[in-house]
């Protein structure tokens, strides 16, 4: 395939543009992939000291998008590679916490590299050919907070469909040079991220939601979502609410508690999520515990879980239908000891989802539910096509039975004037 040639290809995309990790699934359940949800603006040149690597940790990317205006977002560093950056880096904590999901500039950066990576991924072979632009038609899925959805759910997907995005891969190994267009349609709009989580838990559950009424709450870096659903998985849009939490900024309180002894020890909240996700509390530095974040990580999150549960049950209270309630998310999954050690001295039913795929429901809800609706859409297609080759059939067949009917007509008349004129070919 020659270098100048591009590849057309289509996606299949869900994007869950956490505030401390973005998840994203393309194409299959099974093909997943994450990263902090972290941007750099880069000063000068990166030095590339050998093009090899997991290009996933060394997203450098220029962006090309007409909704993205700003020249600081033109090149930027993405995830991991932008952790510690020597730039002005952008975590989603103080002030860009406060800011709308659906209005920041991240969000759009985010969700367009990963949707960039996610179709270079999937094109490897063709990109080690020497393919260096592919055009791609994304079915995409994403999803913004119950807060924000009424208000800003046309913005946001006027955003996403209005132009060609162009992200070109500048230093990323296996990858650099490689420039994908991406023109992305919404086959099921923007989702609720609470709401699709559900979908999830249904499909995968030993005992289906669907038989009960019941609450839950998507906890996240910044935002919980609470949704309330009746029988059979009817929404309560009543009842469903969300609220701030800005977990995230009780993450960079710690993080700068930690790193008060003098040094950086812990580089941004999406490693210290990491820590506390798999209750790492001790920090290590050259083979050693330096730090010990026991009793700080249990200050800052027992004042959280409070937070987090009083708001749980203010929501529970008018929603009297709802037998138990669930807590999702990497929120979560971070103060599922501390919630659990408040809920002991209340015996409500509370449920936590499983670590393994609390931080996923979302994404992966969403994409059961593009899933569905597209291959629906196949077979609508399917059916209309079928339909219309049968009508074609039995129009040419309508056709061709008129024209034999019309041939022996004109026979007979033929035969019957030859009689008439005494032709003496006929006997």
């Amino acid at each position: 395939m020659p270098k100048s040639e591009s590849l057309y290809t289509t996606i299949l995309l869900c994007v869950d543009n956490g505030s401390s990790h973005i998840k994203v699934i393309y194409d299959d359940l099974s093909q997943t992939f994450v990263f902090p949800n972290v941007v750099s603006q880069p000063v000068g040149e990166r030095q590339l000291l050998m093009d090899q690597g997991n290009p996933l940790d060394f997203l450098d990317v220029q962006i090309v998008s007409p909704v993205l205006n700003s020249d600081p977002y033109r090149h930027v560093y993405v995830g991991n590679l932008a952790i510690g950056d020597e730039g002005v880096v952008h975590e989603i904590v103080g002030d860009k916490a406060a800011q709308k999901k659906a209005q920041r500039p991240e969000t759009l950066v985010t969700l367009l590299t990963g949707a960039a990576y996610a179709v270079a991924k999937k094109h490897e072979t063709e990109i080690r050919r020497g393919v260096r632009r592919i055009k791609a038609a994304v079915n995409l899925g994403t999803g913004l907070p119950i807060s924000e959805i009424t208000k800003f759910r046309t913005e946001f997907a006027d955003k996403l469909q209005g132009g060609v995005h162009t992200v070109t891969f500048v230093t990323t190994p296996s990858y650099k040079g490689v420039t994908v267009e991406l023109e992305i349609a919404l086959p099921i709009d923007i989702s609720i991220d609470d709401v699709s989580g559900v979908y999830d838990i249904e499909a995968t559950a030993k005992t289906p939601l669907s038989h009960k009424g019941f609450g839950i709450a998507d906890v996240g870096g910044v935002d919980m979502d609470i949704a309330f659903f009746k029988l059979g998985l009817e929404l309560d849009q009543r009842n469903s609410t969300g609220t701030k939490i800005h977990l995230n900024d009780a993450l960079e309180s710690i993080r700068n508690e930690v790193n008060a002894t003098g040094e950086e020890l812990i580089s941004n909240t999406a490693e210290l999520t990491e820590m506390l996700v798999n209750k790492e509390y001790e920090v290590y530095a050259e083979g050693r515990v330096v730090f010990d974040m026991t009793n700080l990580v249990n200050r800052h999150m027992q004042i959280l879980a409070e937070k987090v549960l009083k708001a749980a049950r203010n929501a529970w209270k008018h929603a009297r239908y709802a037998s138990e309630f669930w807590f999702i998310g990497g929120g979560a999954v971070v103060l599922e000891p501390w919630i659990e050690k408040l809920n002991a001295g209340l015996g409500l039913p509370i449920r936590f989802d499983a670590t393994e795929y609390s931080q996923f429901r979302n994404v992966r809800g969403m994409f059961l539910l593009l899933h569905h609706a597209l291959h629906n859409r196949d077979e609508v297609a399917a059916t209309a096509d079928i339909g219309a080759s049968a009508k074609a059939r039995a129009a040419r067949a309508d056709r061709d039975q008129t024209n034999r009917a019309d041939r022996a007509d004109q026979a007979d008349r033929g035969q019957a004037n030859n009689e008439a004129q005494g032709d003496p070919g006929v006997s």
